[in-house]
């Protein structure tokens, strides 16, 4: 029998990063930030002290067993279910990491505890430093990203701009302009990106459902605009409203289509009864949803997906 790769998956095609096998640090949607874009839903924990969720050895083992049986990725990406900085052995994973495998280890955060120095020191290892910044303004900012309210903003933002400076690998930062909520601030997010060391900014915005948000994606002029307001490090990496999405393993997506075909199921059973991170699953739905093969409905405690036989 095949051995649980419970922090492990993918690898997974990212189209800032390559083939990416990520490694995911925290319980399911425990966070910092309350995202109104998260694609995972609602954060369940809203938290900023850092602990060990996992075994640091229990982690390692999972990405040896993963590189061993392939595909070689291209990165190591730290994200998952939450925001990585929040474990508090962040630092001596990387260390482990780089000692296992000479892969890019991409740290992918929020960015709303860098001003903390302990983790400040652990997301300098990180060869790939990938943070977000969506609004400039404390108003903005708690809109949008909904952080814990034990993080100031002005501190937030010190800390994002002495780490992203201190850094000696590669930044890039994205920003995810969200309808409604900061696209009209592009020029006020030009100007703090404008002073902010980064060798690339990355421009995003919700192309997969958002539970229970009624989220769209930005139009293209908007995202354009942006590109051009952000100067010659920005690029535009969403696809406009929902292009084809790969689904990260074929035997995992003919799974999830057998189990919705004979009962509806909300993200998180596929995920539990398949053994699969809710990332992976989000993937093949969102490409299921758009063929028409499977469909969304609300229900008592969330949204339902199945697959209808014979129409709906």
């Amino acid at each position: 029998m095949e051995k649980r790769r419970r922090h492990v998956y993918g690898p997974v095609p990212s189209r800032r990063f390559g083939l990416s096998l990520g490694v995911d640090l925290v319980p399911h949607k425990v966070c910092n930030y309350d995202c109104v874009y998260c694609q995972l839903g609602p954060t369940r924990e809203l938290v900023c002290a850092r602990r060990d969720f996992f075994a640091l050895d229990a982690m390692l083992a999972d990405v040896e067993l993963a590189l061993s049986r392939g595909p070689r990725p291209d990165v190591l990406t730290l994200a998952g279910s939450g925001d990585p900085g929040l474990y508090r052995s962040l630092g001596p994973l990387i260390d482990c990491l780089h000692g296992l495998t000479d892969l890019p280890v991409v740290l992918l955060t929020n960015g709303g505890l860098l001003y903390r120095d302990d983790l400040a020191a652990d997301a300098l290892k990180a060869d790939v430093l990938a943070p977000n910044l969506d609004a400039a303004d404390e108003g903005t900012w708690r809109r949008v990203n909904r952080p814990c309210g034990e993080i100031p903003f002005a501190r937030m933002r010190e800390g994002l701009h002495a780490v992203c400076r201190a850094h000696s690998g590669i930044v890039r930062v994205e920003v995810m302009l969200v309808p409604g909520y900061n696209e009209a601030c592009i020029d006020a997010l030009a100007a703090e990106l404008s002073g902010l060391r980064a060798d690339r900014i990355d421009i995003n915005t919700p192309v997969r459902p958002v539970p229970g948000s009624g989220l769209e994606a930005c139009e293209p002029g908007c995202l354009d605009r942006a590109r051009r307001a952000f100067g010659p490090r920005a690029e535009v990496i969403a696809a406009f409203r929902g292009g084809a999405v790969e689904a990260a393993q074929p035997d995992l997506a003919r799974s999830v289509m057998d189990m919705l075909e004979r009962r509806p199921c909300t993200l998180e059973d596929i995920a539990a009864s398949l053994a699969a991170h809710p990332n992976e699953v989000v993937k093949i739905l969102d490409e299921a949803q758009a063929a028409g093969r499977v469909v969304c409905r609300p229900g008592r405690d969330g949204s339902y997906f199945f697959a209808p036989r014979g129409g709906d």
